[in-house]
């Protein structure tokens, strides 16, 4: 079969992005299925939930499908959603972590193995999404994984825990696009959802109300009271609960200091929350890292960059190698290095390795 006879499937969530990618590869003379998962039930709630509900979005990616003339499929992974998403994030609040769910729902949703079986039922040699990323296949058999031309829309930090073997099977064709190129030629296809507003909000919870508290009453779980103190232990007022804090917060602490105060330490055992007006104590230049996903970091240590949060300027860095864990020393301090986030490695523009950050 040649190249361009192959079978793939197309993610299509309803956006402009992935809708722009499918239609690329069809253009090329790829067979496209397009498929749009199902992550969860909506509900009848007055509040209106956010993009995964998804109705507006699945009658968007329908509606495209039709107008590019290939066959669309759902398929639901509300379960796989519930218990490999949400349930890592909510425990993550509790561990007095900030977790980041888009890492893993790219890992084990989006090219996890429920839709890898589906392709591999209709015979699809790939899966094809419209994330600003470049995946690059001049090695035989190891696909190399780039930052995106965008460097405002580049998502490798995003892709970070994704194996070689799921890079092997997955193609990005926006990664040497920008946004306002994918829209022209969104508007030149006549797509439907050209003009779509791009949606900011998380995949999953209701307006008003942050994602931590969604989860807390989705579990059906009352978060746990406690003391914030101040950096000598002084008990200066309460909170609901450390889920609804993270490591460098200003807003919303609940008590007022005189000058701007910033959440510098979590304590989920003792459900206690410690802020300080000294902006330094957020500052920190060695961390680890744990659960590495070693992509292509054939190294004991490397001088590279790296990155603890999606859009953070690359940060200069050693990192060391042992074994699953990573160990980080900065060029210069970093502020808010938060535990639960996700450390990205990057050496002239490509992704090395990624894992999830731990305390300092």
């Amino acid at each position: 079969m040649s190249e361009t006879g192959k079978t793939l499937i197309a993610a299509m969530s309803g956006g402009v992005d992935s809708s722009v990618a499918a239609a690329l590869f069809l253009e090329r003379g790829y067979k496209v299925i397009g498929v749009t998962l199902k992550m969860k039930t909506c509900d009848d709630s007055k509040e209106k939930t956010k993009s995964c509900c998804g109705l507006d979005d699945n009658i968007q990616a329908r509606m495209v499908a039709e107008k590019l003339g290939i066959p669309h499929r759902f398929v639901a992974v509300r379960e796989e959603f519930a218990e490999q998403i949400l349930k890592y994030a909510w425990n993550e609040y509790k561990s007095g972590r900030t977790p980041n769910p888009c890492v893993l729902c790219n890992h084990f949703l989006k090219f996890g193995a429920v839709l890898s079986r589906f392709a591999a039922e209709l015979g699809a040699d790939g899966i094809i999404t419209g994330h600003y990323a470049v995946v690059n296949r001049e090695l035989p058999g190891k696909a190399r994984l780039l930052k995106g031309s965008d460097t405002e829309k580049d998502q490798t930090y995003f892709l970070s825990a994704l194996t070689q073997d799921q890079l092997n099977h997955c193609y990005m064709p926006l990664g040497e696009m920008t946004k306002p190129e994918v829209r022209a030629m969104a508007a030149r296809l006549g797509l439907p959802n050209a003009a779509k507003k791009e949606s900011q909000d998380a995949c999953f919870g209701y307006k008003g109300e942050t994602f931590a508290l969604t989860l807390s009453r989705y579990f059906n779980e009352q978060p746990r009271p406690g003391d914030i103190v101040d950096e000598n232990g002084r008990v200066i007022g309460r909170h609901e609960g450390v889920q609804f804090f993270t490591i460098g917060q200003r807003k919303g602490l609940g008590v007022a200091l005189g000058r701007p105060a910033y959440v510098v330490d979590i304590d989920a055992k003792s459900a206690r929350v410690k802020v300080s007006t000294d902006h330094n104590l957020l500052l920190t230049d060695k961390f680890t890292a744990s659960d590495m996903n070693w992509l292509d970091f054939e190294h004991d240590s490397l001088e590279c960059e790296i990155m603890t949060r999606y859009r953070q300027p690359l940060q200069a860095a050693t990192v060391v190698r042992k074994g699953d864990i990573a160990v980080v020393e900065l060029a210069k301090p970093l502020a808010s290095v938060t535990p639960g986030q996700r450390l990205a490695i990057y050496k002239n523009g490509q992704l090395l390795g990624g894992g999830w950050i731990e305390k300092s």
